[in-house]
């Protein structure tokens, strides 16, 4: 897959996945908001000391308004010491797990999102599949070096993906060049009488034209152009060292 695509993706995961979080994070607050009513409620409505009892919770479970947790809401008592004294104060908890708020939650729209993404990569994994059976299919005649192609019917370098590289004619002289080549290893001499055979010292030109091509080679492909003490260059397979 090419970048856009697979940043789209990207994308719309990671939105997805916020999405998710911050509407979590909103049913977590409502429900502890819900709690912690029902006990201010419930402590203004019944004499009590540090204890909870069986008429405490019955009263507390009344005052909430959400149903899904009506059950499971408990109060806990708390102690610290403060000042040398040891102190006790009810708390409110929900007594739900992850899955039960995470089921409370609206995930609409994380859950369209995550679909969407999850379409997205298919197509996107199928229509690249499909392009690269395409290209590959019409190599009719060619070879291969490392996981670059050659077509020599159509005189194109075909990626493993199935792309063609997108080269300039001297690159692509260049590298046809390479791939002629006995053991893919050319001399100076040869690249600058071929390329520029009028041209009396080419060095800073051929000099130029391998920096140039050598992000394109090994952008698309795990193949490689290395210096042989300036005297020769070699077109390498960078997964053989």
């Amino acid at each position: 897959m090419k970048k856009l695509p697979v940043a789209f993706f990207l994308f719309m995961f990671l939105t997805a996945i916020v999405s998710g979080v911050v509407s979590y994070k909103k049913t977590l607050k409502c429900i502890d908001d819900d709690v912690n009513n029902a006990l201010a409620m419930t402590l203004k409505e019944l004499t009590y000391d540090d204890r909870v009892d069986a008429d405490t919770i019955r009263c507390y479970r009344r005052f909430i308004t959400i149903e899904e947790i009506r059950d499971t809401a408990r109060i806990a008592v708390t102690t610290e010491m403060r000042n040398g004294r040891r102190v006790a104060w009810l708390r409110a908890e929900a007594g739900c797990s992850f899955s039960t708020v995470l089921m409370m939650s609206d995930q609409r729209t994380s859950g369209l999102m995550m679909a969407a993404a999850m379409m997205w990569l298919a197509v996107s994994v199928r229509t690249a599949g499909r392009r690269k059976g395409r290209h590959l299919s019409a190599v009719t005649e060619g070879t291969c070096y490392g996981d670059l192609w050659y077509d020599s019917s159509a005189d194109r370098f075909v990626t493993s993906s199935g792309e063609f590289m997108r080269l300039t004619p001297m690159q692509h002289e260049l590298l046809t060049m390479f791939w002629q080549a006995p053991a893919h290893i050319l001399s100076k001499k040869e690249i600058c009488d071929r390329l520029w055979p009028r041209k009396a010292d080419a060095s800073e030109t051929l000099y130029t034209l391998i920096r140039r091509v050598k992000p394109v080679i090994e952008e698309h492909c795990q193949l490689k152009i290395e210096s042989d003490r300036g005297r020769a260059y070699i077109l390498k397979d960078r997964r053989l060292g």
